[in-house]
């Protein structure tokens, strides 16, 4: 139950983390998917980003007194079927390419907008730099995943 910007709070972060969570196998995938070369590299080095990014997020959990529970991303499934559904369907490879750096924009875009979320929250709590500065870091890094994903495409 969401009682407070609290609660909200740590619904977020626990949302986040396990996104975060899902994508290390998932990004996996991709780069296994892709015949371009270039989106094999993003895929295979945002895998290292993210479990950089999940290693940021597990001390904001101890310092807001939560545990990240159990919780499955309803959109990133949602995303995983669309993208199954697609690449069944796609007859040349390159077009392949193209779902998967959309399915990479996707996630990059639904990260984004939970990071805004908490900060958004982080500042109406006041909540300290040991909470927001992990936070505004991986913002950072999703700003840059996404023009990346994006660069990817441009013809």
């Amino acid at each position: 139950m969401i009682e407070s910007e609290r609660d909200l709070f740590v619904r977020k972060l626990r949302e986040l983390y396990h996104l975060e969570r899902e994508l290390e196998d998932l990004q996996t995938e991709l780069a296994e998917a892709a015949t371009d070369e270039d989106l094999e590299e993003f895929y295979m080095a945002h895998s290292e980003t993210t479990t950089e990014q999940i290693g940021r997020l597990e001390p904001i959990f101890d310092a807001v007194e939560a545990d990240p529970g159990e919780l499955e991303s309803a959109p990133l499934a949602g995303f995983r079927e669309e993208r199954e559904a697609l690449v069944e369907d796609v007859q040349q490879p390159p077009l392949g390419d193209l779902v998967e750096a959309e399915l990479g924009r996707s996630i990059e875009r639904l990260e984004l907008t939970k990071l805004e979320t908490l900060l958004e929250l982080a500042d109406r709590m006041q909540l300290p730099d040991e909470i927001v500065d992990p936070l505004e870091t991986t913002e950072a890094e999703v700003e840059t995943g996404l023009e990346r994903a994006r660069e990817l495409t441009e013809i």
